[in-house]
């Protein structure tokens, strides 16, 4: 451990147990140290790979985090013959800073980040360590090692106006003998908006947007969760959009 952090995370303990009055449990230095990002998930997402954490709030003591001042992002490509424990191999991907996350994205305490610098057939694995104030950096954890496939097709979107002043979305998906469809997420705009996804399913290819008015002009597109033979789970790509409008019911 680095001189500046053993001295920096002495002294905060010293702080923490001293004043009047009863002193607290013991803390140790180390336990000032964040606990690692929690809930990492890696997914194909086309022809990209999507990974996504959670951001820790509390240090190994369990109390809250206050000085965390960003993630370090790092990916190595896994050769065969490759060292397996070796941390030299990863190069930075991204230093992402919790407050201002770009170009990756922050949903509530979840961080998405989209790797497109990815090739079919290469195997990936991922590496993330915490760094607080002071430069103290917490231990690196890593994802298991990911093989990009060639990404799956998209599905085909049919939108239909019903009686009733609502619009039915069916998707037809076509998948391999390998593979198992896991659910899918459907897109609409309104007018000249950006398509932003509107649900996802897991059952039926099948929704019915009652959530819409007369007089607008609506586009659609859906993609389908592929899950794989290896357990992973793959996106495609959003497929063709379509647009329409409801009805006026007849009289």
């Amino acid at each position: 451990m680095q001189a500046k952090q053993v001295v920096l995370m002495a002294v905060s303990a010293a702080m923490l147990m001293s004043g009047c009055g009863k002193k607290g449990p013991l803390i140790y230095p180390d336990m000032l140290i964040a606990q690692p990002p929690q809930q990492l998930k890696v997914e194909q997402s086309g022809s990209a790979l999507r990974l996504s954490f959670e951001l820790p709030d509390k240090d190994r003591s369990g109390r809250k985090l206050e000085d965390l001042e960003a993630v370090l992002l790092g990916r190595r490509v896994y050769q065969e013959n490759g060292c397996v424990s070796c941390q030299d191999q990863y190069q930075t991907l991204q230093k992402i800073d919790p407050a201002f996350p770009a170009p990756a994205q922050r949903q509530g305490n979840r961080i998405v980040v989209m790797d497109t610098d990815v090739r079919t057939g290469e195997r990936y694995q991922y590496r993330l360590q915490t760094v607080q104030k002071g430069g103290i950096t917490g231990s690196a954890i890593t994802t298991a090692m990911v093989k990009l496939l060639a990404a799956p097709e998209p599905p085909e979107l049919k939108a239909r106006s019903v009686f009733g002043g609502f619009i039915a979305l069916d998707i037809n998906a076509s998948v391999q003998h390998d593979v198992t469809v896991a659910g899918y997420t459907i897109y609409r705009a309104e007018g000249a908006g950006l398509l932003a996804p509107l649900t996802t399913l897991t059952a039926a290819p099948h929704y019915e947007d009652q959530a819409v008015q007369r007089g607008v002009v609506y586009h659609y597109a859906a993609s389908v969760m592929l899950k794989r033979a290896d357990g992973m789970l793959a996106e495609s790509e959003p497929s063709a959009a379509v647009t329409i409008s409801v009805l006026d019911d007849p009289n």
